[in-house]
């Protein structure tokens, strides 16, 4: 009777499959992870609408935010890509994108206890700048 004397023989190899797809799983988490970091990620509390809808073009929104500095909405700030706007400059910057993309659309982040006033000005400075696709951002009522 003949024992097998080693665990490996000589014509088994590695099998390298699972070890190539580990390498593309970690390839994509990571793309997916840096993406996630460039996402403005200004906290803000938006209002709730009952028919809040997703748009069709997600990524290619420029983000602009407006949070209330404190919870009577007299006093916001101007966020676009977590850089803080005022008005003139935020017209300027939006002046530079419609140039570059005549198309582009702007998704508007509101805090809900920004006063409409300051809604009613960046919205006054994308018609000037030439934005004419504009849409808010809120959160579906009931979830």
């Amino acid at each position: 009777m003949r024992f097998k004397t080693s665990f490996f023989e000589e014509d088994e190899e590695i099998n390298m499959a699972p070890m190539i797809d580990m390498v593309f799983l970690l390839l994509i988490f990571f793309m997916v992870a840096s993406h996630m970091e460039k996402m403005d990620r200004t906290p803000v509390e938006l209002p709730v609408a009952d028919q809040a809808n997703i748009p069709e073009q997600r990524g290619s929104r420029t983000l602009i935010t407006l949070r209330s500095q404190d919870m009577t909405g007299e006093r916001v700030e101007i966020l676009m890509n977590l850089q803080q706007l005022q008005l003139d400059e935020l017209k300027d910057k939006l002046k530079k994108i419609i140039q570059n993309n005549p198309d582009a659309s702007i998704c508007l982040r509101i805090d809900r206890y920004a006063k409409n006033r300051h809604v009613k000005r960046v919205m006054e400075a994308c018609v000037e700048s030439g934005v004419s696709d504009v849409i808010f951002a809120t959160f579906e009522a009931g979830l």
